[in-house]
């Protein structure tokens, strides 16, 4: 089970929403370009630009493409790689460096603006979509959905519930290297400042829980759930779930909860029209 927390104050209370002012505020700070300017992949995705060569080879949509990571490689692929950011700054990096792609700055909650059917490929890894609360984030995945065509595909990655427990104590210098020990201690007061400030707005629901993890100093609450939940979750919004992934490429059935990893990937296809939950 994921660590006990207080009740939360709710949207509306004094504190507001408080993941969404907390991560808002995250994102909305300069200076984050040099932290994400890599085109380093992790192994999954190194698999999934393979394996999905062919449906990434028409438009494509990244949410969230911060420095454009994988926006590079996806433009190299796709015929028309379109890339979106909350960050003035990283979308401005992602112009000059990424030419063969276009980008622009919005806020991946107005997804469905785009249009319906504008793109054949949504793609929204490194757990973009769980800086957002439930509502919201099934809001976008609606939104993703009327994006699509009939048999458009999504790959997004969510952080996983089942690691959760690993989370339970951020903070301890206990089993760490001496390096860890003196980086712990050295970013302690930070850490603790960002801790204390969030922790009490951690809740646990059925399926999923906000959580604070180590994410940019312990400065974010983020959205975690587990494998079986998600694919429940796609189901409900019109998508049909094709394969579950650890970082590693290791495809995961539906009984495996896969503890030891902190982010699953998901590959889904928009099931043909027959009404989501949302118009149900």
């Amino acid at each position: 089970m994921p660590p006990k927390t207080s009740e939360p104050r709710r949207a509306g209370e004094p504190g507001g929403d408080a993941q969404r002012e907390a991560n808002d505020q995250l994102w909305g700070r300069k200076g984050l370009v040099q932290a994400y300017a890599t085109r380093e992949l992790r192994p999954v995705e190194v698999l999934l630009l393979v394996r999905y060569q062919a449906a990434l080879s028409g438009r494509v949509l990244e949410l969230g493409c911060g420095a454009g990571r994988l926006t590079g490689y996806l433009s190299e692929i796709a015929t028309g790689a379109h890339g979106i950011d909350i960050s003035p700054e990283m979308v401005a990096y992602c112009r000059r460096t990424y030419p063969k792609a276009t980008f622009s700055q919005g806020d991946l909650r107005d997804v469905a603006a785009l249009g319906p059917q504008s793109f054949d490929a949504v793609v929204a890894t490194y757990n973009v979509l769980d800086v957002l609360g439930d509502d919201e984030r099934r809001k976008v995945l609606e939104g993703i959905h009327q994006v699509l065509p009939d048999g458009g595909l999504l790959i997004m990655s969510s952080h996983n519930l089942a690691y959760a427990p690993r989370l339970a104590d951020p903070l301890h210098i206990r089993h760490r290297s001496l390096l860890g020990a003196a980086l712990t201690i050295m970013h302690w007061p930070r850490w603790q400042r960002n801790r204390r400030r969030l922790l009490p707005f951690q809740r646990t629901e059925p399926g999923y829980s906000i959580l604070n993890d180590i994410s940019h100093d312990f400065s974010a609450l983020h959205y975690y759930i587990s494998r079986q939940a998600q694919e429940r979750q796609l189901a409900d919004l019109g998508f049909d779930l094709v394969e579950c992934l650890d970082l590693d490429g290791r495809q995961l059935g539906a009984g495996d909860d896969a503890p030891g990893c902190p982010e699953l990937v998901y590959v889904a296809r928009r099931r043909p029209d027959c009404g989501t939950a949302a118009a149900q």
